[in-house]
């Protein structure tokens, strides 16, 4: 029979607890192999791309055994091998997995269109997984993930670090108090994106003083960049386009701008969707949209668009959501849109944000905070007392998970990730 490393140290504390509790009953003390010790036991973790989110992802797992590194750019595997000098190193994940039997769980932080091959062959494997947002590329990587985490019944989470903070726990409280009534529409936007000097939206209405904001877009005539750039020696580009198309290599793509681009990454919606309309889509149970409407500029088969305006309708109503109830998103030239509705309601524009709009009142919140409005009505609002309970950390729940064998400390995990993840893809 050939045991994993994880199902051994299980069966391990299982057989030492019955051996501990038979001694007990007898009045006997336990000798010390007996304890069960592996809820204290360090994991081996390998991380499948160790630059840009994984950098944070490392540091909130650093109290773990960092078993394997794996990147396919040789200059940051060998800084990240650096901080971690314990560590084995691979540049193909697919052979890291093969060769170390002994990996507990995988961290996938690779550009969108690896993510799904990358977390499935872990699964299939037996490996518990954490996987940065968006869960996939296509929508059916997405369901595949969460039918295979299921099936191998795997800690896994979707790396939507929000989830877990407290302002998110007090505005979906607020919201399921009934303070502002049944919600009616719920307003969703975004300004910032990435920190390359590009300005989505380029063109768009200045004049009304409201940031565009920097984003994951391109101009509808964008096309393919022309080929014939040298491919940076530390970079195996091969292993970089992975299951993608083949594309010649330009800078345009790597580090982070391969968001820009449809072979790679998913857009401005895609990228921050996951962190932004996972608290509206959680607290009302909106996953199942009866229509979806979208506006934008012209398709391009190549590049991401630089903006969208979208609008998601739903079929039921619940005890918090009126019937027929709206979920919008703005990006790019459609923010000027959200910053007239916001003047509408006295809120004032504060960059990215929520909008609760309900039937006795609004919500506006963001990472960090939450207020209602209008402010004179809800001067002498009290909160309620906490009744949903609290995370003990997005990277904690997911490393409890994996050592105690219950995926269900996981707080976003793929069955719930995945239907995220189609909503915004």
């Amino acid at each position: 029979m050939n045991l994993t490393r994880r199902v051994f140290l299980k069966k391990s504390a299982v057989s030492a607890a019955s051996i501990s509790a038979a001694l007990a009953s007898m009045n006997v003390a336990a000798p010390a192999f007996c304890q069960t010790a592996n809820a204290n036991e360090k994991l081996n973790l390998a991380f499948v791309g160790v630059w840009g989110q994984a950098r944070e992802t490392m540091a909130n797992m650093r109290g773990e055994n960092f078993y394997a590194l794996c990147d396919v750019d040789s200059k940051r595997l060998g800084m990240a091998a650096q901080r971690y000098p314990g560590a084995k190193h691979y540049a193909d994940y697919r052979k890291m997995l093969e060769e170390l039997d002994q990996i507990d769980a995988v961290i996938v932080s690779t550009p969108d269109h690896s993510h799904a091959p990358a977390s499935l062959q872990a699964m299939r494997m037996k490996k518990h997984c954490y996987c940065e947002k968006p869960l996939a590329h296509e929508v059916i990587e997405a369901r595949r993930m969460a039918e295979v985490a299921a099936e191998n019944k795997l800690a896994t989470q979707l790396g939507t670090q929000p989830n877990a903070y407290a302002n998110y726990y007090e505005t979906e409280e607020i919201v399921k108090s009934g303070a502002i009534g049944k919600v009616k529409e719920v307003h969703v936007w975004t300004c910032t994106g990435n920190t390359t000097g590009y300005v989505q939206g380029v063109g768009g209405r200045r004049d009304v003083g409201i940031p565009l904001g920097n984003g994951w877009g391109q101009p509808a005539d964008q096309t393919l960049p022309p080929s014939g750039q040298t491919i940076p020696q530390e970079l195996n580009w091969d292993l970089w386009l992975g299951p993608a198309k083949q594309t010649e290599y330009h800078e345009c793509y790597v580090p982070a701008n391969w968001r820009r681009w449809w072979n790679f990454g998913s857009g401005q919606l895609g990228d921050f969707g996951c962190h932004y309309m996972n608290l509206p889509i959680r607290t009302l149970q909106l996953l199942n949209a009866k229509t979806v409407k979208a506006q934008g500029p012209a398709v391009n088969a190549y590049a991401c668009p630089e903006w969208l305006r979208v609008q998601y309708t739903f079929h039921s109503a619940n005890e918090f959501a009126a019937p027929g109830i709206t979920l919008n998103w703005y990006d790019g030239n459609s923010i000027p849109e959200i910053a007239k509705l916001l003047e509408e309601h006295k809120i004032p524009f504060r960059g990215n944000g929520i909008l609760f709009v309900g039937t006795e009142g609004d919500l506006y919140a963001n990472y960090n905070v939450h207020t209602l409005y209008p402010e004179a009505k809800y001067a002498d609002y009290k909160m309620p007392e906490p009744f949903i309970p609290r995370s003990i950390g997005h990277y904690k729940e997911f490393l409890e998970a994996c050592r105690q064998d219950k995926p269900e400390l996981c707080r976003i995990p793929f069955s719930y990730g995945g239907r995220l993840t189609e909503t915004v893809l």
